[in-house]
């Protein structure tokens, strides 16, 4: 059992559940301890954590559906395949990813009153900078991060040993790094008052982007994630990159030490479903291409005629 299947298994497969009675949160239904003390404190956030994790789901298959890797591998929970085991980019992805939206998806909640134990977010204190002033209820990013943190690190500290592994330090690392993709998407909204939308006072808050463009940036680290290897550093063991660079790695950027299949043929041994069958665009080269999808097998073309009912539309001369 892995820490991820314990995170899917007991939210996406959960959607209907009822979380009204602290009973609900057990480890039968694959919580680790932590989680259990924490579903049970927080029942009234618990929908908005199963939300989460469908909204990751979405994002991830919305975000590689034109990729060779197009994120079926989530679908086979409670099993994972092993490209989601063995340290790749994708399961680089799939933790950041994971994290990411549980962290929006509750400082959101927080804003709108879901639960009693956040509210809005701070104000700045710093005086602003234009001609508005601070005010309106922003996101809860603050309340979200450390949620997500606790809701998802919990599952890699269940034993000591595990706690200092190399996977659980690089799913350590990644979740961090797609909770820091949140944090850095804060921005300024404002709203206008005034006579006929005048805007002679202008009040201002900070807020996150939407997770649809959370996921663009998401999907771009995953594109630019950093091959690492293990470094001993005053007796501790720490990730450099593979490949010399001048820049450590940053907070936000994805790691992984195995890299990945390339997805052309199913193979359960290393965690490949193929692409047989998929649809491509023989117009287009790269990203959805037949020549990158096809993988040098060759297509199958075909011409599909849509029929239609006319549209009668019917009108009144006065």
């Amino acid at each position: 059992m892995t820490e991820l299947w314990i995170f899917y298994n007991a939210l996406y497969r959960l959607t209907h559940r009822q979380w009204t009675q602290s009973q609900n949160c057990s480890k039968s239904i694959g919580l680790v301890p932590k989680q259990v003390k924490l579903c049970k404190q927080h029942l009234d956030l618990m929908d908005t954590v199963v939300h989460a994790s469908l909204l990751a789901f979405e994002t991830c298959q919305e975000q590689f559906s034109k990729k060779r890797w197009n994120c079926s591998s989530i679908n086979a929970v409670p099993q994972l395949s092993k490209d989601l085991l063995r340290g790749t980019r994708e399961q680089a992805y799939v933790y950041a990813v994971t994290s990411a939206a549980l962290a929006h998806a509750v400082a959101r909640a927080c804003s709108i009153g879901v639960t009693t134990k956040c509210s809005c977010g701070a104000l700045p204190n710093t005086p602003p900078s234009g001609a508005f002033k601070w005010g309106g209820c922003g996101d809860d990013t603050q309340y979200g991060l450390e949620f997500s943190e606790a809701f998802t690190d919990s599952t890699l500290i269940k034993k000591l040993k595990q706690k200092r592994s190399k996977k659980a330090e690089m799913n350590r690392h990644n979740n961090k790094a797609g909770r820091t993709v949140v944090s850095d998407s804060l921005a300024l909204s404002c709203k206008c008052h005034g006579v006929s939308g005048s805007c002679n006072i202008k009040t201002c808050w900070k807020s996150l982007a939407d997770f649809p463009v959370i996921g663009v940036e998401l999907k771009k680290r995953h594109s630019l994630a950093v091959e690492v290897k293990t470094k001993r550093v005053k007796k501790k063991r720490v990730f450099v990159p593979l490949r010399t660079r001048e820049q450590p790695i940053r907070p936000d950027e994805f790691i992984y030490y195995t890299k990945s299949p390339d997805y052309c043929h199913k193979d359960p041994e290393i965690g490949s479903v193929g692409t047989y069958g998929r649809f491509c665009d023989r117009t287009r080269s790269g990203t959805g291409g037949c020549g990158t999808m096809c993988c040098g097998r060759g297509y199958h073309t075909f011409v599909r005629t849509i029929s239609e009912s006319p549209t009668i539309f019917e009108w009144e001369i006065g």
